[in-house]
């Protein structure tokens, strides 16, 4: 048997998996796939057999409802005990609700019997945050302090919060994120990675800086803009401290850059979904987890994103969610369905929208591409993640040895 039990959903959801193994098997085979199932499940082989060979495998209603376990009697202590507490979460007030009760007792707040008293030992998280939710906090009681998330900081309060729509019609608007490529051990500046990702097309563009304070960051946006073939219309960040500070804000204006400054809601990553995902693909699965540090490795990584952005736009086909929608299945549950558009190059998703880009430029991306040995181009990335490898292995062997 397993140690860790599955509950009842993943117990239906592994059966019904199970059900088309068992139907296409002999009686030898459905012999083994039950004692397989009565180990992974610990379900009774008698049970297994019926709902294997039943038609509706999925979960049922209770015919009837369970009895409560505990009365008014439990609700009245966890209620005086609660507000003795000052209503702090269940999870807490758990394990100290019994001594807390005989508390009480002793200061003739209430009474106690050793049946009561054995319900408060044993009663569970779950059970005594809904006795909590069934009673609840008195509407006359002092508000309930709550940390929360913290205020947002001056130059947060400039940028205006929102998110850009999957659905969103023009080229130009960005997702923004930055990149560490450093270790936990690591002392000092690191080479960083500017990633901009336009929404519409899926064009990304990757910036390697040493550090990430403003003049690195703003260098970073400038070589941006000027190898960017879209025009900049929003650039969509988190809230880290690399974007939202006085510096790099006040010369974000629409004088200098020509675009809207915007950003996600805290700790919401999901804001930033297009970058965040194209981390993962264009990044880490480059670059992996290598510690740089040096300027001679940001210059060898500037230049592999070099290649990889003609790899990438020029080549690389990329599909587009079209529509989405939530459908019910025959077993009750809802699933989100997600349709997905033709696969096509960000190059050929730009030049296919509205507003279209400068002749000139479309004329000079398309000779690029015509102009360039595609194997000969992917061979040159690989050999430059080789000489980026070996660039940092001596500087690793060294922080092992340092602070190891």
């Amino acid at each position: 048997m397993v140690t860790e039990k599955m509950n009842v959903d993943e117990r239906i959801k592994y059966l019904r998996i199970m059900r088309h193994r068992y139907l296409s098997a002999d009686r030898k085979g459905k012999s083994a796939l039950l004692t397989e199932m009565q180990r992974i499940t610990g379900l009774h082989r008698k049970y297994l057999i019926v709902r294997m060979n039943s038609p509706d495998l999925c979960r049922h209603r209770r015919n009837r409802e369970r009895s409560r376990t505990y009365g008014p009697d439990v609700e009245h202590v966890v209620q005086l005990v609660a507000e003795a507490q000052d209503w702090i979460a269940a999870n807490r007030l758990q394990p100290v609700l019994a001594g807390d009760a005989q508390n009480l007792e002793k200061y003739h707040h209430l009474s106690l019997t050793p049946e009561l008293l054995a319900q408060l030992e044993t009663i569970s998280v779950n059970t005594l945050r809904r006795i909590m939710q069934r009673i609840g906090r008195p509407a006359e009681g002092l508000p309930q302090v709550r940390s929360g998330r913290r205020a947002d900081s001056m130059a947060q309060a400039q940028v205006p919060v929102g998110i850009i729509s999957w659905q969103e019609s023009e080229p130009g608007h960005f997702e923004a994120d930055l990149v560490h490529h450093t270790s936990d051990e690591q002392r000092g500046p690191f080479v960083c990675s500017v990633h901009f990702v336009d929404v519409k097309t899926g064009w990304s563009e990757l910036v390697a800086v040493l550090g990430y304070g403003f003049e690195q960051m703003w260098t970073a946006l400038q070589a941006f803009r000027a190898r960017c073939p879209i025009p900049i219309r929003e650039i969509h960040t988190d809230n880290g401290s690399e974007f939202m500070n006085h510096a790099f804000i006040s010369q974000f204006g629409s004088q200098v850059v020509h675009a809207r400054l915007t950003r996600g809601r805290p700790g919401c990553k999901n804001d930033n979904r297009f970058v965040e995902q194209k981390n993962s693909s264009l990044v880490r699965a480059y670059v992996g987890r290598l510690s740089l540090s040096t300027p001679e490795q940001r210059d060898l990584l500037n230049q592999l994103y070099a290649d990889l952005w003609c790899y990438y736009s020029l080549f690389q086909p990329v599909v587009r969610q079209t529509s989405r929608r939530v459908v019910k299945g025959r077993d009750g549950l809802c699933r989100i369905v997600r349709t997905q558009d033709r696969p096509a190059t960000p190059l050929d998703r730009l030049l296919n929208a509205k507003p279209p880009i400068p002749r000139e430029t479309a004329e000079r991306l398309l000779s690029l591409r015509r102009n360039t040995d595609l194997l000969a181009l992917k061979c040159r990335i690989h050999r430059q993640l080789g000489d980026l490898a070996r660039l940092a292995q001596p500087q690793e062997r060294t922080e092992t040895v340092t602070f190891g």
